[in-house]
């Protein structure tokens, strides 16, 4: 019974397929049906271009390197000032298609955009997820202004679909932001972490956890570094992942 139920739902699905072909959300090309019946998420284009990696980066919060020489050692700004996660991990630079994508999802109202993005980090990330061997993931909090602007957290959608594809936990609330801050990607280096200063704090008391901080994308890691300094503060350990990984121009 299993089996003809799957079976037909498989043709049913193809028949869909025919009359209404499904599109590449981020170019509109058509997608291609994968062997068990379902559809990709994204075109191979543009989901190269969300997998797409530098030739090395730095171990610990995977900035891009131009030479693969220097792989295994830490980038200037780790080794200047150590990080108080234990890495980043992204699952790809943030190239033209992926601002696209992110522009759309964050700005625009395509919380649907969460599945393919979402799926980009699994598809990249999740065994060094597993082998975190997270107790919980937590998201980057929106400020209740902004929340209500754009009517959901970016971070948390993703959040939510890493956490029920890895069977983790998902705690929406273990961080709040406290004030509105200026949009990062507005501001240089300097001003970035002094804009999120004081911005968040605990939400709820926990013991001890091994927590996957999520981001969408991470540029200075200023916002990785304050929200994981405040949970190792209260006696977690925080590893960080995200769509992308950008480098101020």
């Amino acid at each position: 019974m299993k089996q003809l139920l799957q079976r037909s739902r498989q043709e049913l699905l193809w028949l869909s397929y025919q009359l209404l072909p499904p599109h590449c959300p981020l170019c509109s090309k058509p997608l291609q049906a994968k062997p068990d019946g379902s559809i990709a998420t994204l075109c191979n284009t543009c989901k190269a271009q969300c997998q797409s990696h530098a030739p090395s980066r730095c171990p610990r919060c995977d900035e891009p390197y131009q030479a693969a020489s220097i792989a295994a050692h830490q980038c200037s700004q780790c080794l200047k000032t150590p990080p108080p996660f234990e890495w980043i991990k992204t699952a790809g630079i943030y190239t033209e298609v992926m601002a696209q994508a992110m522009n759309q999802f964050k700005y625009h109202g395509h919380p649907t955009l969460a599945k393919p993005l979402a799926q980009c980090i699994l598809d990249q990330l999740s065994s060094d997820i597993t082998a975190y061997q997270p107790d919980l993931i937590i998201p980057v909090p929106l400020h209740r202004n902004r929340l209500r602007e754009r009517g959901y957290n970016q971070s948390l959608l993703l959040a939510r679909l890493v956490g029920k594809a890895l069977d983790i936990d998902v705690l929406a609330q273990a961080m709040i932001r406290t004030r509105p801050t200026s949009p990062q990607s507005l501001l240089n280096a300097s001003k970035r972490h002094k804009n999120l200063h004081g911005a968040f704090k605990i939400n709820h008391t926990l013991p001890p956890q091994r927590v996957i901080l999520v981001d969408d994308i991470v540029t200075t890691t200023s916002t990785a570094r304050v929200c994981s300094e405040l949970l190792s503060h209260h006696g977690h350990t925080v590893a960080v992942i995200a769509l992308g990984r950008a480098s101020l121009k």
